[in-house]
């Protein structure tokens, strides 16, 4: 009960910051933004080309406005869209949003239904590639494929956030949600440096996190990380469609993390995983063509099956 209060600070006021948003410089950075109220969760995203869809959730406190070139390359083959995580960004919770895992995965759930007029290609990264697999396991009909970009087992996923947390500051209610709105604008650059493995990719994603925590986005970090992402794993169901999962291991904070884990929900013969040496966290920014061009190579590969 006292994680749930808690996660109040990440909702308080969400009615006047939804409008705020839909009418201010978050809807004015591109001229494709884009909300939709789903699941009582009003998302920003953005969405380019047609054909199967691609959903890539943005990685905070990278926002959409870094998928600039990742949206031209992938709009020649896909329906690209990406959009920002409930209480991430721009993506704004109802007062009442439930931040447990398997309700916020129903919510985002919702928003795919929405949004993908067929089945989609999910390709989330991190602590949200878990509720990919889950999206896939409760929702098979909503999702085609899988591409988990730096996404482990859970019990690895825990040993992450327990490094990105050491003195157990952001697992406390109150005390972590307060201490990101304190320490957000200064720990964001820290986190893309130890994170971002190409440096020239670096200055862009630090310069795209900054402006949209000065333009009131959110990055609600302790609240992911007390109620969507519990240190008891829960029971998610085995995964049947194809899954990519990609790593890039010039990642800073996954150095310790087993690789080998990313498929351990997988059952599709075809699933594999591929390592960059050179790449980071976000490896589908740091090389948009690299990337682009195995994961399309991947998807042609096992759609027949």
């Amino acid at each position: 009960m006292l994680k749930w209060m808690a996660a109040r600070l990440d909702t308080i006021g969400s009615g006047k910051r939804a409008r705020a948003f839909r009418e201010g410089w978050p809807s004015r950075t591109r001229e494709d933004i884009a909300f939709v109220e789903a699941g009582g969760v009003t998302f920003r995203y953005r969405a380019a080309g047609y054909g199967r869809p691609i959903i890539f959730a943005a990685d905070p406190p990278v926002t959409l406005e870094a998928y600039d070139r990742l949206l031209e390359i992938y709009s020649a083959d896909f329906r690209a869209i990406v959009f920002e995580l409930p209480a991430m960004g721009f993506s704004v919770p109802g007062f009442w949003q439930d931040f447990r895992f398997f309700q916020a995965n129903d919510t985002i759930a919702e928003f795919i239904r929405l949004i993908a007029e067929e089945p989609a290609i999910l390709a989330f990264s991190c602590v949200a590639g878990l509720g990919a697999l889950d999206i896939a396991g409760r929702y098979p009909s909503r999702v085609s494929h899988l591409v988990q970009i730096q996404t482990p087992s859970w019990p690895e996923e825990i040993r992450w956030k327990m490094a990105r947390d050491p003195k157990n500051i952001l697992a406390k209610p109150f005390l972590g949600q307060i201490a990101m709105r304190k320490l957000a604008l200064a720990r964001a650059p820290l986190w893309l440096k130890l994170a971002v493995g190409q440096q020239e990719a670096l200055t862009g994603l630090c310069g795209c996190a900054t402006d949209a925590l000065h333009h009131g986005g959110a990055w609600a970090m302790a609240t992911a990380f007390q109620n969507y992402l519990p240190d008891k794993e829960p029971a998610m169901k085995r995964v049947s469609q194809p899954a990519l999962a990609i790593w890039g291991n010039s990642d800073g904070s996954h150095r310790a993390t087993d690789r080998q884990s990313s498929l351990w929900l997988c059952d599709h013969p075809a699933s594999r995983i591929a390592e960059y040496e050179d790449l980071g966290h976000f490896p589908e920014l740091e090389d948009v063509e690299r990337i682009y061009a195995d994961i399309r190579a991947f998807i042609t590969d096992t759609s027949a099956d």
